[in-house]
């Protein structure tokens, strides 16, 4: 059996959790045996990829910026480059990657096909082969005001998932969504839980320069600050418990904060308590370990992987009742009303200032992360195939 993915979500992330997920099921099919995997992509930056099987076959982008006369910076490089860019025409990679999926798609040399985002350009190209759609949330569709109105994926989205002959969604909850949002059948939906790819056993015995520069006593928050990840909320929220807790800090991955919430911080006087750093996964591991917890308020995640980063990694967790969160954090987290300043208050309370409650949540997290391997999705994604293969 040979399935074909393709060069989508490894142009658009550099890191991030669905390039992830992709990586880590080629990855692990590529060890079944009977299973063939092949991707079509030439350009890509992204991290994961690039580490990957198919490291020897994916290149940078040679038209980019950071690779002209890489190593060194003299005033005027700017205009240089693009004066050769004028001259000689920048390598179009998106363009490329496409041409090399749909030449793929042609050769019809595969059993299944896997996009692995929303763009419907395979379609006139899928002759009489099946194609799997992963869902991963249905974020456009409960929360259209948080993106604009020329953003066309959710409709994409619904075209593919009509025609799509199996549908893998990442949570329950999901599916409950596509349901209700799309009518999409429920038995043309299979849900397979994602995990994560942190190992803890793996820690580094070094501590790294991060560790002696973190404050003694923080929270931690992971990821982007988009209006329905709920930030300011959360910020807002924790005001009170921070005035009456002087030591106490929020710290802060994803990219730097911008000028709206610099203000925020100031006007409320905490913008020496609240830290931001753009993180590695070393540097991650070593915030979640020294975190007296992990906080997830967002109003809605279709999985999130960052709930099993904290259990790997012997971290609480305090997650917003809603989404897919309680789906994945079971009984080993405490939860909070998103939009109840109250409510967060009172289970941030409970975690960080109950040692014994904490100790409970690390045992129960890490018992509850034993439900979740990469392994497991890589076989449940492969029945997927297999039955489309069969006929089934």
């Amino acid at each position: 059996m040979k399935i074909l993915y393709d060069h989508q979500i490894f142009e658009q992330q550099k890191f991030g959790g669905i390039s992830r997920y992709f990586c880590e099921v080629i990855e692990g099919l590529n060890r079944f045996e009977n299973t063939i995997v092949d991707i079509s992509l030439k350009y890509s930056k992204n991290e994961y990829i690039g580490k990957s099987i198919f490291s020897q076959k994916i290149n940078d982008n040679p038209s980019a910026y950071e690779n002209f006369i890489p190593g060194r910076e003299f005033k005027g490089k700017w205009n240089l480059y693009a004066l050769r860019n004028k001259i000689i025409k920048p390598v179009e990679t998106d363009e490329v990657n496409k041409f090399l999926s749909i030449e793929a798609l042609k050769k019809q040399d595969f059993d299944v096909f896997h996009p692995t985002y929303y763009d419907d350009y395979f379609l006139p190209y899928m002759g009489n082969k099946p194609f799997v759609l992963t869902v991963y949330d249905m974020i456009h569709e409960i929360y259209p005001e948080c993106f604009s109105l020329a953003d066309k994926i959710s409709e994409k989205k619904r075209e593919l998932a009509k025609v799509a002959h199996k549908i893998v969604a990442i949570s329950e909850c999901t599916k409950k969504d596509l349901i209700r949002f799309f009518g999409i059948p429920s038995d043309k939906i299979t849900v397979t839980h994602l995990a994560t790819s942190m190992d803890s056993a793996a820690s580094h015995t070094a501590p790294l320069p991060l560790a002696s520069a973190l404050p003694k006593r923080y929270i931690l928050f992971v990821g982007a600050r988009t209006v329905y990840k709920n930030f300011y909320f959360f910020i807002n929220s924790m005001r009170l418990l921070m005035e009456a807790d002087p030591t106490l800090h929020i710290f802060c991955t994803g990219g730097p904060f911008n000028r709206n919430e610099k203000i925020f911080f100031e006007t409320h006087g905490i913008a020496n308590r609240v830290h931001q750093l753009a993180a590695s996964d070393a540097e991650l591991e070593v915030l979640y370990q020294r975190a007296l917890a992990f906080v997830f308020p967002s109003l809605y995640e279709g999985f999130g992987i960052p709930v099993l980063e904290a259990f790997s990694n012997a971290c609480p967790a305090v997650l917003a009742n809603a989404g897919s969160l309680p789906e994945i954090g079971g009984d080993a987290a405490v939860y909070f009303e998103p939009k109840d300043a109250q409510s967060v208050h009172a289970a941030m309370s409970e975690v960080l200032y109950n040692a014994g409650r904490r100790a409970e949540l690390v045992a129960l997290g890490n018992q509850r992360l034993q439900q979740f391997s990469w392994h497991r999705t890589c076989q449940e994604t492969e029945a997927v195939y297999r039955a489309l293969v069969a006929g089934t």
